[in-house]
């Protein structure tokens, strides 16, 4: 069982993900995410990703965090609310400020 743990902390699969607190427009947008699939809101959800978008544009949002956060999105869009929100707090649980 210590084999499969260390394994799991060695290994790409629990890699940290992209970070995005440092930024309060990031943060904020990732917290719109989360409302936006826990209440499996595609309106919301749809707003939220153009919003990331945007962000990623303006340079706020790294391209590494914004491919994460657009799998995520992906998943939700195919109405898969429950494993985009799995997702999404292991995204979230990984952030660290600065």
């Amino acid at each position: 069982m210590l084999i499969l743990i260390a394994a799991c902390f060695c290994s790409d699969g629990c890699s940290s993900p992209p970070q995005v607190v440092d930024d309060e427009e990031c943060f904020a947008a990732v917290d719109a995410l989360w409302t936006a699939i826990t209440t499996k809101r595609s309106d919301l959800l749809e707003q939220t990703a153009d919003e990331l978008h945007r962000l990623q544009l303006d340079g706020k949002l790294s391209e590494e965090g914004h491919e994460a956060l657009h799998e995520i999105i992906q998943t939700a869009r195919h109405q898969e609310w429950t494993p985009a929100a799995k997702s999404l707090k292991t995204f979230i649980l990984g952030q660290r400020k600065s």
